[in-house]
């Protein structure tokens, strides 16, 4: 065959190939490859469902399953955040990752672009909208006729609506946001009032409440749907490996917990104390305040401060994540600091202490005694790192990065806003936290009762 026409031949079919879906170039990456490399490789989104750094630990209810199925292949776990969701099906066919982990319905739509493990959650789409006056809220799906809904486009949210619209009779008006946008930041934006409207993940929709308490996420707009993580179709062995793997850990109690920790953690009614001005009993455990702030010079009732704002005094409290107890330690943290979940209040209390001590102690390049604290707070809130990113972009803006009223704090309001998350200077990702008003909360708090 002539050269030319062979050349022309095999253009012709690249591109009909890549017109169609198909990717031509898809990398030969199976079980053997990745385990002569040592790791694996995860392509992600920065989301509370997948993947998320918090208080200085990683997390995500994905992220954790796939750590735990690395280990059992004794891999390190390498993750890689993508920015743009159009690109995961791309960025697997080319080998830069190994497995999907963005909270992905196992749908038809889906499975053109990739393959699907064993499903290891089961969830339904829900509306998410602010709470309003329970005439306004949307509680059936024909009600979003002719509403402005913002989704991905070609997400399966997309094509929900798209259904749903036919299945209603009434055109919904299905907007697309302009930049490379999360399903999280989606939530995001209808918290604060920039959009009325957006359909997620029930799982997902659940973890956005507790940080966004004025979300209506009850009306379900789908039924229910399996959740797993996209493969390539020719990591044959891995998928056999992972389904085998999801098949025994989803019955087992790790799992159970897991799901606890995210979905299902309730904090339990605080106990019951009196709060009188004056003679300084602020709460059961005063003592205990007293004697781990003495040893590190502190005031003691700032430490009361942040046992307040944490648990509200609850010993027995549970977060997200896993967080427990008085002073909300992550399961890792507190591990580092000799308590876990049925430690003492006594024995919490202190690690609180040397942990406050700890990063107060790395703030010792902010000079005003007061900032210094709130620097300390906010910290110990949402970990040192994101508050570090809050600070450079502090210095990218133009603001003062010694400074947290009004300067640093409001860096960190801007890191969940992915103009700000996604920027060159930050290195923890998004944080969608209340660093920004907890320092203050708390400094408040115990300035009122000093």
């Amino acid at each position: 065959m002539n050269i030319k026409i062979l050349y022309f031949t095999v253009t012709l079919l690249i591109i009909s190939a890549c017109q169609n879906g198909a990717k031509p170039f898809s990398a030969s990456l199976d079980l053997k490859q990745i385990l002569k490399k040592g790791k694996l490789t995860v392509l992600t989104e920065n989301s509370s469902m997948s993947f998320f750094e918090y208080r200085d630990k990683k997390l995500g209810f994905e992220y954790e399953i796939l750590d735990s199925f690395a280990k059992t292949l004794n891999l390190k776990l390498e993750i890689k955040v993508v920015e743009n969701s159009a690109d995961f099906p791309r960025l697997l066919a080319n080998g830069e990752g190994d497995i999907v982990a963005q909270n992905l319905a196992i749908t038809l739509s889906n499975k053109k672009l990739m393959n699907f493990s064993e499903p290891y959650y089961y969830t339904h789409q829900v509306i998410v909208q602010r709470k309003l006056a329970d005439s306004l809220l949307i509680k059936d799906a024909t009600a979003l006729g002719g509403k402005k809904v913002y989704v991905r486009k070609r997400s399966s949210f997309d094509i929900r609506l798209a259904h749903l619209s036919d299945e209603i009779g009434v055109k919904i008006n299905t907007k697309y946001p302009s930049n490379p946008t999360s399903n999280e930041d989606l939530i995001e934006m209808v918290s604060s009032g920039k959009i009325d409207y957006t359909i997620a993940n029930e799982n997902l929709a659940r973890i956005s409440n507790e940080l966004h308490p004025n979300l209506f996420i009850s009306t379900i707009v789908s039924t229910k749907q399996k959740i797993g993580f996209g493969l390539r179709p020719n990591s044959v062995d891995l998928t056999k490996k992972l389904n085998s793997f999801l098949l025994s850990y989803c019955k087992s109690d790790s799992y159970k917990n897991l799901k606890k920790r995210y979905f299902d953690y309730i904090t339990e009614s605080p106990i019951e104390t009196t709060y009188t001005k004056g003679k300084g009993d602020i709460s059961p455990f005063d003592a205990y305040f007293k004697k781990a702030a003495e040893k590190f010079g502190w005031d003691w009732k700032i430490l009361a401060a942040v046992a307040f704002k944490e648990s509200r005094f609850n010993p027995n409290a549970r977060g997200l994540g896993g967080a427990f107890g008085l002073m909300q330690f992550m399961p890792s943290i507190g591990a580092h600091y000799g308590v876990n979940p049925s430690s003492s209040p006594e024995l919490q209390i202190k690690a609180a202490m040397n942990l406050l001590d700890r990063v107060y102690v790395s703030w010792s390049s902010i000079p005003d005694v007061e900032q210094r604290l709130k620097f300390t707070l906010a910290s110990y809130n949402a970990g040192k790192g994101h508050v570090d990113d809050a600070q450079r972009l502090a210095v990218k803006y133009g603001l003062n990065p010694k400074i947290w009223d009004g300067n640093v704090q409001a860096m960190v309001k801007k890191l969940s806003d992915p103009l700000y998350y996604r920027d060159e200077v930050v290195r923890c990702g998004a944080y969608r936290g209340p660093a920004s008003s907890y320092a203050s909360s708390v400094y408040n708090q115990y300035m009122a009762w000093k």
